[in-house]
C-alpha cells in the first residue's frame, strides 16, 4: 500500500476555514430564523396599545392663582399625575437607572448579562434571590399584571421585545415613570414626589429621588412613616451606585448621604369642596384653571360658619365678577362633611326680586314710569286671587312707589299687559334662565325657581 501523502499546512487552514464559515453561516440562519419568528409573532400578537391607557390620570382643579384646589382620583381610587421624560428631575432618571437598570439604554429590552448573573445566583442559593427584570419588562408586566409565573415571565420578554420595537427608550421610561405602583394610592413618581416631598418629580434633589426609587420592591414596607430607617438604609445603596456610576462626584455624594430622610405626607388639598365638584362633574379637562378667588372663598367659608340664626343649614353663598360673571367663591353649606349637597344648585323661589326686571321692562317698553299710576286693587285670575303681604290695597299707587313697596297686585297688572312670554324672553336676555313650557301671572310674584347662578 502507498503510504498516505502528508496534508500540506495550507489545505489544513483552509479546511478550518470552510468548518468555520459552516458554522457561522449556520448561526447566522438560526438568528435570521428567530428574528423572521419574532417577527411573525409581533404581526400574530400586536402589542396592546390600549392597555397602556388603562389607568387614567387624575383631574386637576386650579385657582385663579393657581393653587391646586383638588386632585381627583382616578376611576381605580389611585392618584396618578402623568409627567413627560423631559418634565422630571435628571436625579430621578439617574437612580432609576442605578437602582433598577444600569443597561436600559444599551439592551433590547431583555438584559442576558444580567439573566445569567441572576439565574447563577438563584442556583447557588437554591431560591430566587435576584431578579433580572429590565425597566421595559416591568412596564409589560405593570401593563398586564398576572398570570402562572413562567407564563407571565415569557409573555414579560416578548411584550418587552414589541415595546423596543415600537418606542424609543424616552417613551418607555416615561411609561414607567407615570404606571410604578409607589404604595397606597399612589401611581406614578409625579403623584409620589407631590405626597412625600410636597413637590414635583421635577425639583426633586438626588438623596429624594433615590429614597423613592428605594421604594420600589416594597413601597408598603419600606414607606417612609412606618420604616424610615430601612428606606434610608437602601436611599443610601442607591447613592453610592449613583457615585460609582459617575452620576455624583464626591462632594455631592457626600451632602446627600449626610441628609435626612426628609419624606413626610402631605395630604391631597380638599379646598372649595363645593364648587370642585360642580366642576369636574360639568368640564371635560384633565387640568381644570378656574376664576376663583382661594382668599376670597377662604374668607366666604369663614362668614359662612360663623352666620347663626334660622334655616343657616341651607345657606348658600356664590360671589360672581361683575362683567364675566365668572365665580370666584362659592359656599354650598356650612359643612360639606355633614352636608355635600350644593345649596347653590338648587332652586329656591325667586320671590320679589325678580320685580325689579318686571319694572325694568315696562319702562323699556314704554307701558309705565316710575311716576305713572297702577292701581292697587282686588283682581281675579281664574279661581286665583292674589293678594299684598299686608293684606291691605292701596288704590291707585305711583309705579316706583308700587316696585319700592313690593306690592303684587301692580305687578301682576303690569305682567298682564306686557304679556308673559315677553317677560321670560326679557329674563333670559339679561342672563336669567327660565323654565321652558307654559306660564301664569304668577311669574310676577317670583313662584318659578332660580338658583344663585341664575
Amino acid at each position: 500500500m502507498r503510504k498516505k501523502e502528508k496534508e500540506q499546512p495550507g489545505s489544513k487552514r483552509r479546511s478550518r476555514g470552510r468548518r468555520a464559515g459552516k458554522v457561522l453561516l449556520c448561526l447566522l440562519l438560526v438568528l435570521l430564523a428567530a428574528r423572521a419568528g419574532e417577527e411573525a409573532l409581533f404581526l400574530v400578537f400586536p402589542y396592546p396599545r390600549k392597555k397602556l391607557q388603562r389607568f387614567g390620570a387624575s383631574r386637576v382643579v386650579l385657582a385663579r392663582g393657581g393653587e391646586v384646589l383638588r386632585v381627583a382620583p382616578t376611576a381605580a381610587g389611585e392618584r396618578l399625575l402623568p409627567v413627560s421624560y423631559g418634565e422630571v428631575s435628571p436625579h430621578l432618571i439617574h437612580a432609576l437607572l442605578a437602582g433598577e437598570d444600569g443597561r436600559f439604554f444599551s439592551h433590547g429590552g431583555v438584559d442576558l448579562p444580567a439573566v445569567l448573573r441572576a439565574g447563577w445566583t438563584d442556583l447557588l442559593r437554591g431560591r430566587i434571590v435576584s431578579g433580572a427584570s429590565t425597566l421595559t419588562m416591568q412596564v409589560a408586566r405593570i401593563v398586564e399584571p398576572g398570570g402562572p409565573r413562567l407564563w407571565r415571565k415569557a409573555r414579560e420578554v416578548f411584550r418587552a421585545r414589541e415595546l423596543e420595537r415600537l418606542f424609543s427608550k424616552e417613551k418607555i421610561l416615561e411609561f414607567y415613570l407615570n404606571y410604578v405602583p409607589l404604595g397606597g394610592t399612589l401611581r406614578g413618581f409625579e403623584a409620589a414626589s407631590r405626597y412625600w416631598f410636597g413637590k414635583g418629580a421635577c425639583a426633586l434633589a438626588p438623596a429624594e429621588a433615590a429614597a423613592l426609587v428605594a421604594m420600589l420592591p416594597a413601597p408598603t414596607r419600606r414607606r417612609p412613616d412606618r420604616n424610615p430607617r430601612l428606606l434610608r438604609f437602601f436611599r443610601d445603596r442607591i447613592l453610592d451606585r449613583m457615585r460609582k456610576i459617575g452620576y455624583l462626584d464626591k462632594e455631592e455624594w457626600l451632602r446627600e448621604k449626610a441628609s435626612p430622610l426628609g419624606a413626610k405626607a402631605h395630604p391631597w388639598p380638599f379646598l372649595a369642596p363645593h364648587f370642585c365638584d360642580m366642576i369636574l362633574r360639568l368640564r371635560r379637562e384633565r387640568v381644570l384653571r378656574t376664576g376663583l378667588d382661594l382668599g376670597l372663598q377662604k374668607k366666604m367659608e369663614g362668614a359662612v360658619r360663623t352666620f347663626r340664626g334660622p334655616g343657616v343649614d341651607g345657606l348658600a353663598l356664590v360671589v360672581l365678577e361683575k362683567g364675566s360673571g365668572k365665580i370666584r367663591a362659592m359656599v354650598g353649606s356650612r359643612d360639606y362633611r355633614r352636608i355635600p349637597l350644593n345649596a347653590c344648585l338648587c332652586g329656591r323661589p325667586a320671590g320679589s326680586t325678580w320685580k325689579p326686571f318686571l319694572y325694568a321692562l315696562a319702562f323699556q317698553e314704554g307701558i309705565a314710569g316710575p311716576d305713572g299710576l297702577i292701581r292697587d286693587t282686588p283682581m281675579r285670575i281664574g279661581n286665583y286671587v292674589p293678594a299684598n303681604f299686608d293684606k291691605r290695597f292701596l288704590g291707585a299707587v305711583r309705579a316706583g312707589a308700587a316696585l319700592a313697596c313690593s306690592r303684587n297686585l301692580p305687578a301682576l297688572r303690569l305682567l298682564r299687559v306686557l304679556g308673559v312670554d315677553r317677560f321670560r324672553d326679557f329674563l333670559r336676555e339679561v342672563g336669567l334662565q327660565s323654565r321652558s313650557g307654559p306660564l301664569h301671572l304668577d311669574l310676577a310674584l317670583g313662584t318659578e325657581s332660580v338658583t344663585p347662578l341664575a
